[in-house]
């Protein structure tokens, strides 16, 4: 690991390691050393794989070669406890998607996106709400009671 660009514009990856690492605390569906359950018979979930309309996907939609995009919900661990929504954009370009509908969240705050230039950006969308993900980007939201 080469670390000539520390402290310089651009190249300094230091705040950003240390916003991915307090992620990493807060959240501890992120440190899970087991794989996770889809949906389950009590309506629980580990993880809810979504399609970019924020359904959750079928058989069909993991059938796509050409797929850029992909979207989960890891559930919280106990109860109490925040989920946390990632989307992933593969593609060259921008590709519209809904924040999940989940009866128990009333909205999603974003965590942080890859594309912005550095800021940390704590803006919160309401639940089916339409945004963007930025062309090779990976976004993060918690979900809010």
């Amino acid at each position: 690991m080469s670390w000539d660009g520390l402290g310089s514009e651009g190249d300094d990856l230091t705040d950003f390691l240390g916003h991915m690492t307090g992620l990493r605390r807060q959240f501890p569906q992120l440190r899970l050393q087991r794989w996770l359950d889809g949906r389950r018979s009590d309506g629980s979930y580990g993880v809810l794989w979504l399609t970019p309309a924020a359904e959750e996907m079928t058989e069909q939609d993991w059938n796509f070669p050409e797929g850029r995009f992909l979207a989960y919900v890891l559930g919280p661990v106990e109860q109490g406890q925040q989920p946390i929504f990632i989307v992933l954009n593969a593609a060259p370009e921008a590709i519209a998607f809904k924040l999940p509908n989940m009866p128990e969240y009333k909205s999603w705050r974003q965590l942080f996106n890859t594309a912005d230039s550095g800021e940390q950006t704590t803006a919160s969308y309401a639940s089916a709400a339409a945004t963007e993900a930025p062309p090779r980007s990976v976004l993060a939201f918690a979900g809010l009671a």
